[in-house]
């Protein structure tokens, strides 16, 4: 491209000609008719020679470029853009698709901004949602409060004024009496592995502690009155929280998290979180014999694979509960025996009892329900389940005669029917109420034997949005040592 005589270095790049007879020394020939179309301007003094010619001290500047350059740039500056954006948009498509960094921190930011706008606070992933239509605005509504069982009723779950993950205590007359905070990170200070420090399980104990454990992170822990730990247990322990005739709580242990193929059931001493009993699901159960592996729907050498990182395989079982059941009610099944263990396998729709002694899996089915939780044994003889129903956006508990394999759907009022695609607990009290657990509708729900709504605790975050709840329990009125109103916090900590 040429720009004029600027691109010269200087006057003695061109020797000095003569002039011709063709005409005076400020005469073009045509072929230079685009230096200098008039010619040689006679002011300019004698020193100049030909047209280009620059002389001592004079300042010379480009010609403007014409309409031609100035399209040709910006097609060629727009091409190029236009290719950055694509390649930007294309790599963010394959991250997308391949789930790969930075995909992850970019979704997560976005999730939380959307969720801030929608809610008008930040909280942390899924523990705020829409709260159902039908859904009360006061924390504690009793449709039916001569009905209700006395007690205590603890509610686990994201608790809005302290924006924190906690635990409520109401008393007979939905008086909140006690509120504690878990402090997770203070056993647990570089966070949970799986990026949600959220708890699933807990069990009180008479001196007012409680053992809590999570899907995600990485300790289980007994809290005190005030939410600092008396012991804590590093490992993938997880879901259930299930008390043993012969002494200890049991729950679920992954390799490396709640979501891999090896699993076992760990029987642990609630005073001190020591290990009392521990069996490898995987080597002493399913691959015991032929008819377990089936059973687990594993087909001939089909193999279960190590985790090598969180989530680093897929969640082939997702073992989801653990019940014992009680000498109290061992006589009503008479095919099981007082110790055994019902186990929920959420990813195979699996509900089975198991004997932790012989390790001979006695009972199984898989379904009526589908991505289930919570199987429980019943005073009647029966094993009753909450059936997430995944994906068919209505939840209900069924319940099953081990023997005749007759079933029957629990009565709820059709105006409180509930559902949760994830998670999810029941249980059924002495006189027939049945409590439910829709952790995130985030509410706890009672119901007579014939579905009338009793009581419902919504967990409150604003005028449209509920709280996370992830467990709820009725404790005697004589269950504590000392009332839960008179709590009292070790030195330094926090009081109720």
């Amino acid at each position: 491209m040429r720009w004029g005589t600027a691109d010269c270095a200087n006057v003695g790049d061109f020797p000095s000609e003569p002039a011709t007879e063709a005409g005076p020394v400020g005469d073009v020939t045509p072929m230079d008719d685009n230096l200098h179309p008039q010619g040689l301007d006679p002011a300019a003094g004698e020193g100049r020679q030909r047209p280009g010619d620059v002389l001592p001290g004079e300042t010379v500047r480009p010609a403007p470029p014409s309409r031609a350059d100035r399209i040709g740039r910006l097609v060629f500056l727009g091409s190029v853009t236009a290719v950055a954006i694509g390649a930007v948009f294309g790599a963010g498509i394959h991250f997308a698709n391949e789930k790969i960094w930075p995909y992850k921190p970019v979704d997560k930011a976005w999730a939380v901004l959307g969720d801030a706008i929608e809610y008008g606070a930040f909280a942390p992933d899924n523990a705020v949602g829409p709260a159902p239509v039908n859904a009360s605005r006061e924390s504690w509504t009793a449709h039916r409060p001569e009905r209700l069982q006395p007690g205590y009723r603890a509610l686990m779950g994201y608790l809005a004024d302290e924006a924190d993950f906690g635990i409520r205590l109401f008393d007979d007359a939905g008086t909140e009496v006690h509120r504690r905070i878990l402090n997770y990170h203070v056993q647990d200070p570089d966070g949970p592995t799986g990026g949600s420090e959220a708890p699933h399980a807990f069990h009180f104990l008479a001196d007012g502690s409680v053992i809590v454990n999570t899907d995600k992170g990485d300790v289980m822990a007994r809290y005190d009155t005030c939410g600092e730990p008396l012991w804590s247990r590093a490992g993938a322990f997880h879901h259930s929280l299930a008390p043993d005739p012969r002494g200890g709580l049991w729950t679920w242990r992954g390799e490396t998290s709640a979501f891999d193929q090896h699993q076992f059931l760990v029987r642990f001493d609630p005073q001190t979180g020591q290990t009392l009993q521990e069996i490898d699901l995987v080597a002493d159960v399913i691959e015991a014999s032929p008819e377990h592996r089936s059973i687990f729907t594993l087909v001939p050498g089909q193999e279960i694979r190590h985790a090598s990182g969180y989530r680093s395989i897929p969640d082939l079982f997702h073992p989801n509960d653990l019940e014992v059941l009680q000498p109290d009610m061992a006589e009503a099944f008479p095919d099981f025996e007082a110790g055994d263990l019902l186990m929920s396998f959420r990813n195979i729709d699996l509900v089975t009892v198991l004997d932790p002694d012989t390790l001979r899996i006695k009972w199984w089915s898989h379904g009526p329900w589908i991505q289930q939780h919570d199987p429980d044994f019943q005073a009647n003889g029966r094993i009753t389940v909450f059936n997430n129903n995944g994906w068919r956006k209505r939840s209900n508990i069924l319940s099953i005669d081990p023997g005749t394999r007759t079933i029957r759907s629990a009565e709820v009022d059709p105006d409180f029917r509930f559902y949760s695609q994830y998670m999810g607990k029941h249980e059924y009290l002495d006189d027939g109420t049945l409590q439910v657990v829709v952790p995130f509708e985030g509410r706890a729900l009672e119901f007579a034997p014939d579905g009338e709504l009793l009581l419902e605790i919504n967990n409150l975050f604003s005028a449209e949005h509920n709280a996370f709840v992830a467990d709820y329990v009725l404790l005697a009125p004589d269950f504590f040592d000392t009332q839960p109103a008179r709590f009292a916090c070790a030195a330094g900590g926090r009081p109720s």
